[in-house]
């Protein structure tokens, strides 16, 4: 398979796939969901500041449940129970399961965002630009 030509969507493909998101060769995750602070590979700290991909995870299980709803609009169980039972198996699959690759992509995805603002390497918030000061010409 050829490795896809954009690095953002290799980096993303990494996340997904619980590889450290720059080099591509160190785990994201120590247990299933214990996350490793810094890549035993390329010394990656993966999350340089906490909070960072809480939205992105509420949405990525927004959009997991939103699949499961328009499942339940499309598909008509012939009994109403084992509708019920059939969806709460697929919700605790499909949410439970996924959730370390949807945790790896949001890894990925705030590690493209600091590498777009040259801010991939720090583990604190960007330093404030200051504003250009006009100096006057003693006449």
């Amino acid at each position: 398979m050829k490795p896809p030509h954009s690095p953002a969507i290799r980096t993303l493909l990494r996340g997904i796939c619980k590889r450290c998101p720059r080099c591509g060769q160190g785990p994201l995750f120590r247990k299933w969901y214990t996350l490793f602070d810094r890549c035993p590979e390329c010394d990656l700290e993966y999350q340089p500041r906490d909070g960072d991909n809480w939205g992105f995870m509420y949405l990525g299980t927004a959009f997991v449940t939103g699949i499961l709803a328009v499942g339940i609009l499309l598909l008509t169980p012939p009994n109403l129970w084992i509708g019920r039972v059939v969806l709460l198996v697929a919700a605790v699959v499909a949410l439970g399961g996924t959730l370390p690759n949807r945790k790896g992509f949001a890894i990925a995805f705030d590690y493209v965002i600091r590498r777009h603002w040259d801010d991939a390497d720090t583990s604190g918030p960007p330093e404030p630009v200051d504003a250009p000061t006009q100096e006057r010409d003693p006449q």
